[in-house]
């Protein structure tokens, strides 16, 4: 009996031990220097102001946001009604030469492009575009 009690005591901790080291390499953290990295690069003042004045220059736009996510520019921008879509992609890839060539190589670009028109059949529009690549992708 005694034999028996010890066996299952040592089966015991070494499922427990196995199920230990299953759920930490499950459950490990990413590399977080990729976090680290973002200290050394931030989109100015001065981009943003840029970029927003330009997508400005695309017609019957109500609002432009930008806002960084550790390694992703996010663009926002609201129409008041459905507007050229190629008028949207020509002015999108050339607010992007707005942005130093630095932070075009670290930071991937999103842009968001929706429209109150809750009708449309053009828009939302998500244009992507990823730090090794010149322009977006729609």
């Amino acid at each position: 009996m005694k034999k028996k009690v010890v066996i299952l005591s040592v089966v015991l901790i070494i499922i427990i031990v196995l199920l230990f080291l299953i759920g930490k390499s499950l459950f490990a953290s990413t590399d977080s220097s990729r976090i680290k990295e973002t200290d050394n690069y931030s989109l100015t003042k001065k981009e943003k102001e840029s970029v927003i004045e330009k997508l400005e220059e695309i017609e019957n736009v109500s609002s432009v946001k930008i806002y960084t996510n550790i390694k992703i520019i996010k663009i926002m921008v609201n129409l008041d009604e459905d507007t050229d879509f190629e008028q949207v992609k020509k002015i999108s890839n050339e607010s992007l030469e707005l942005i130093s060539e630095d932070n075009l190589e670290y930071f991937d670009v999103e842009i968001y492009v929706s429209s109150k028109n809750k009708d449309s059949e053009i828009y939302p529009q998500i244009g992507y575009k990823h730090k090794l690549k010149s322009e977006f992708a729609w």
